[in-house]
């Protein structure tokens, strides 16, 4: 330890002995630093990351030159996906202690040697802010919409998770909250945030499965003579248990009915059995018929019934439509083109009559490079995360639109994804159409070494043959 004063090296004494400071209460806050790292060491440990951010924010705030403190706070911003904070905390401890720094060290290396992290990161943060601002502007579909590109990205992003599970709340899709809240609970086990959140979740699912399971058996009712009796159920049980000596009475009047009508009805009743059978067929007949004319006249009433609730449902979607619309045109006449994107394609073109269809066609024709470039980019990081199949969706929506998008690149790319996930033939129909299209540039010259390396593999494989 050095004298906060003149920088001499002390012992357990409570005065320098250079400069003659008294450095007792310093030593004091310096352990106490230590208690509160040591706390949020513990806390990391169990995965109480808000915990062991809390502790250690502590003992930096007692002693700002406790390098292991701030390099575990700057690991445990990381790892609730904020790599922001989890920078600066780096950059901050490295510049304070420059030398015999190897935790910062290692941390900062490690993001360097990854070119393709802080591009994402950006991308990332960015969304989550547009997603804030949509939130505050009451465009909960655009902020979910955000939110789950963020998540795709930034899976352990606790905030975003949360976020995206109040909106679910709000919705009423208590199940999806619940898996994003699960999802949150495993990266930070102790977060309050989460915890009320999955309680709120909990009650509300409680609540639907109340309302559901309505007792319809709460009162039994039955006739005594020209009375009717009702009382609840719960005292209709306790009656019969406590009655047991006269449900034996009753049970051997039973016993005594059925051997009376076996001995005396039965042989009356096969008497008259087949004068009443020809009678019982034509009744029943009767009330087949009638219930076949009541069924057709079900089943159209309940076709009438769903043509007025498709009408209804168009009629909605007409509304959501044209306002989706004029958001879309507003934010693009404003100069805000991702918005505008956005909006369009919440759009049902076949909904909308031939003025508003010929504006939508007008401004997707506009926003179609903004909305070929979002798909491209969000295809771009899947693909460096391996993520192939989602990488496959964004690119096929690319070439879809435009196969010669970015000179061939993203049919390319298309084509590289479908080969990870072992679609060969798709793959060689990508490639082949690269090349047809661009069979100078760096696309085409790739797309021909894998048509080659096939090719030679096929003609092993022949030859083995």
């Amino acid at each position: 330890m050095q004298c906060f004063m003149c920088g001499a090296e002390v012992g357990n004494d409570k005065v320098c002995y250079n400069c003659g400071a008294d450095i007792l209460l310093y030593k004091q806050i310096i352990y106490t630093s230590y208690v509160f790292y040591n706390q949020g060491l513990e806390k990391a440990k169990v995965r109480d990351l808000s915990g062991a951010i809390d502790s250690l924010k502590s003992s930096l705030q007692y002693y700002k030159y406790n390098t292991r403190a701030r390099n575990l706070l700057g690991l445990c911003y990381y790892q609730t996906g904020e790599m922001v904070r989890a920078l600066n905390e780096w950059v901050l401890s490295k510049n304070l202690q420059e030398e015999d720094n190897p935790d910062a060290d290692r941390y900062l290396a490690e993001i360097e040697s990854d070119p393709g992290l802080l591009t994402k990161t950006n991308s990332t943060i960015k969304k989550y802010n547009q997603a804030i601002e949509y939130c505050k502007a009451g465009s909960r579909d655009l902020a979910m919409i955000q939110l789950k590109k963020v998540v795709s990205q930034n899976p352990n992003f606790v905030k975003a998770l949360q976020l995206l599970s109040l909106l679910y709340i709000q919705e009423k899709k208590y199940a999806d909250a619940r898996k994003f809240l699960s999802q949150a609970a495993k990266i930070d086990s102790n977060n309050t945030t989460t915890i009320r959140y999955i309680h709120e979740v909990k009650e509300r699912l409680k609540e639907q499965n109340t309302g559901r399971r309505r007792k319809k058996n709460d009162v039994v009712t039955f006739a005594d003579g020209n009375d009717t009796v009702i009382m609840s159920e719960n005292s209709f049980r306790s009656m019969l248990d406590n009655s047991r000596a006269s449900f034996m009475n009753i049970l051997l009047g039973l016993v005594i009915g059925l051997l009376i009508c076996f001995f005396l009805v039965v042989p009356t009743v096969r008497d008259n059995m087949t004068d009443d059978n020809t009678d019982t067929v034509l009744a029943l007949n009767e009330e087949l018929s009638d219930a076949k004319t009541e069924n057709e006249s079900l089943q159209t009433e309940i076709e009438n019934l769903q043509s007025s609730l498709s009408a209804y449902d168009d009629k909605q979607d007409v509304a959501t439509s044209y306002d989706n619309l004029f958001a879309a045109q507003n934010y693009y006449n404003e100069g805000d083109s991702v918005t505008a994107a956005d909006y369009i394609q919440l759009v049902t073109r076949d909904v909308l009559g031939e003025q508003g269809q010929t504006a939508y066609d007008n401004l997707y024709a506009s926003l179609s490079p903004t909305i070929i470039q979002g798909y491209y980019d969000d295809g771009n990081n899947f693909y460096t995360e391996e993520n192939y199949e989602s990488a496959i969706t964004n690119f096929k929506t690319v070439v879809e639109i435009d196969e010669t998008y970015n000179s061939g690149a993203a049919l390319f790319l298309l084509g590289d994804c479908y080969r990870l996930t072992g679609e060969t033939e798709l793959a060689l129909e990508c490639f082949n159409r690269v090349v047809e299209l661009y069979p100078s540039n760096k696309w085409g010259k790739q797309a021909k070494v894998y048509l080659a390396a096939d090719d030679t593999e096929l003609s092993a494989t022949e030859v083995g043959e």
